[in-house]
């Protein structure tokens, strides 16, 4: 912290400091309070890079006293900052400190060793000249991070993942586990990968069997995949990312459970099923059948199956400009009018609707870290995508998030060298609702406040949770609402009042609610906030109902709270459909 006064001339002089030292930093924060944080940029897995740190340091401190300045102000002393205390504050300040540390805790059980004897900043560093990191060569590609080893020492231990509010960390904030938070699961990573670590030293081909290597497994066994730390990670971390890789690498060595081979083909399953929908609806919701299926697939018998059916929905197609929709497995096999819904609104608003034959982009192969045979199924999504559109012009669209943000944001690392073709075929991929408030016809509605005008009905006000993946989606280039803030655009287009819930993850996570062992932990999740808020704010009456994306957040949060969700793709229609009534 500096006078404000003096700031220009701090600021001017730290910037000599690191021309110095051949580097340049971030310099930002509070300048109206004169704080500020410095960032350089150095390689602590150097001895130089270790020796810049600590002159810096030094000169920082120097500079600081000078100009009449604390090292530290808004954060406060510590282990990184012990060492310079006694410059600071001079030695009967330092010995008045002691007194009282001595008497407030005689035996020195609190923090020993951060402020007084602290040791020197450039010891007990995480990397340091000697550190050395081996990763396994991964299956989905890393170069946009550095490579596999640098995405995991992206994470810089300042701990954000341990809060209570936000997405970001659900399995931590229901189980106050530091293994469970995105550091502990990136501590633990480093860990595997670090040659440091020799007892548990990895290979470039394989992972050996090892404690640590099951303790990394249990660790991120429990991650939801729910990106939230992606987003609110300062570092954006990608800990579902890492999740995917490690565990590709982990099943080379070990039996996969059959269930995931279930979850991630449900794609498969759930159109085989649907062919014999009465069929597969007996035994499924037949208790005897139900148990033993579930028991043989570790399957939680406390959720109700799915109700496949044979009924397909169809686009009306009347000509107009060609739009490409992607289905996903829930809404083509299990929950056909709410696909309907979408091509019905699409319709309405003049669009030729082209069903890809190929359902999902492969989102639970992925999730379950099944990357060959999630490449398999997206170069089958591509190939079919150029037929359909060989010049890249038509847009792409769905209404699940995980598999359009699937396709989106993760083929270009599982096809590395076909990146520049990727990103051009998926530039024109949307989440339906971001596509509505950028087409033609649905603002031509807005503008004419056609929408507002018939919204009038028994449902006025939504209570939206949007689908986490939605969450972690960043800002368009175009700079209109992107991810969920494009859904609650769209109906506030439509002359609904939204209230976006914010109430984390709601803990299902796709299938991991399903699974025998994670049940108790989804509901927990649940249960920290989005069921309660649910409960208790009225939803249900004839004036309010609760909206969701994710078709297993829809599932979830009718188990969890009594309240039926619903998509709010429907609701849209109502209006939309309306207009043109």
């Amino acid at each position: 912290a500096i006078p404000v006064e003096r700031l220009g001339d701090f600021v001017r002089e730290i910037e000599k400091i690191l021309a110095q030292h051949k580097t340049e930093g971030g310099i930002y924060a509070h300048a109206s309070a004169g704080t500020l944080h410095i960032r350089p940029v150095l390689n602590l897995k150097t001895a130089e890079g270790v020796g810049s740190l600590r002159s810096i340091a030094e000169q920082t401190l120097s500079l600081t006293l000078s100009l009449g300045g604390a090292m530290a102000s808004e954060h406060g002393d510590g282990i990184a900052r012990g060492e310079w205390l006694r410059q600071t504050y001079g030695d009967e300040v330092i010995a008045a400190m002691r007194t009282l540390k001595r008497a407030a805790d005689p035996d020195n059980l609190l923090n020993p060793n951060k402020m007084f004897d602290a040791p020197t900043m450039d010891t007990h560093l995480r990397y340091g000249a000697n550190y050395h990191a081996q990763a396994w060569t991964p299956a989905i590609d890393f170069s946009r991070n550095g490579g596999l080893g640098t995405a995991i020492e992206q994470c810089n231990g300042q701990g954000v993942c341990l809060k209570d509010t936000g997405v970001m960390c659900p399995s931590f904030q229901a189980t106050r586990e530091e293994n469970n938070s995105t550091r502990g699961r990136a501590n633990l990573l480093r860990a595997l990968i670090s040659q440091s670590n020799i007892e548990y030293r990895i290979s470039k081909s394989d992972i050996r069997y090892s404690e640590l290597q099951q303790s990394v497994y249990g660790a991120l066994d429990l991650c939801l995949a729910c990106k939230g730390c992606k987003a609110e990670c300062p570092s954006g971390v990608d800990m579902a990312k890492l999740k995917s890789a490690f565990g590709a690498e982990y099943y080379k060595t070990h039996r996969r459970p059959p269930r995931d081979y279930l979850f991630g083909y449900f794609h498969v399953v759930a159109g085989a099923l649907a062919q014999v929908a009465p069929l597969a609806n007996f035994f499924m919701q037949n208790q005897f059948s139900k148990s033993i299926s579930a028991k043989a697939l570790q399957i939680t018998p406390h959720r109700p199956f799915p109700k496949f059916t044979s009924r397909r929905a169809r686009p009306k197609n009347k000509g107009g400009e060609k739009i490409i929709f992607l289905s996903d497995p829930f809404a083509r096999y299990v929950e056909p009018r709410i696909e309907q819904a979408a091509f019905d609104v699409l319709t309405a608003l003049g669009f030729d609707v082209q069903v890809l034959p190929v359902v999902s982009a492969g989102a639970a192969l992925i999730s379950k870290g099944m990357l060959d045979a999630a490449r398999r199924h997206a170069a089958r999504l591509l190939n079919t995508l150029k037929k359909f559109d060989p010049d890249n012009s038509i847009p792409i669209v769905g209404i699940e998030p995980p598999e359009i943000y699937s396709l989106k944001n993760d083929y270009v690392d599982l096809f590395p060298a076909r990146a520049e073709e990727i990103s051009r075929r998926v530039s024109n991929v949307w989440l339906l609702d971001e596509f509505l408030i950028r087409s033609k016809a649905f603002n031509e509605l807005r503008a004419a406040n056609k929408l507002q005008n018939n919204s009038s009905g028994p449902i006025s006000k939504i209570k939206l949770h949007p689908h986490c993946h939605q969450r972690a989606e960043g800002p368009a280039a175009d700079g209109l609402p992107n991810g969920a803030k494009a859904t609650v655009e769209m109906l506030r287009a439509c002359g609904y009042d939204v209230e976006l819930i914010d109430a984390g993850c709601c803990g299902m996570a796709g299938t991991f609610g399903y699974e025998a062992e994670h049940y108790e932990l989804s509901m927990k999740v649940g249960e920290l906030k989005l069921f309660p808020y649910i409960r208790e704010s009225g939803i249900g009456n004839r004036e309010s109902v609760v909206a969701s994306t994710g078709a297993a957040c829809r599932m979830q949060i009718e188990q969890g709270s009594g309240i039926a969700a619903e998509h709010p793709i429907v609701l849209a229609l109502r209006v939309i459909q309306k207009d043109r009534d």
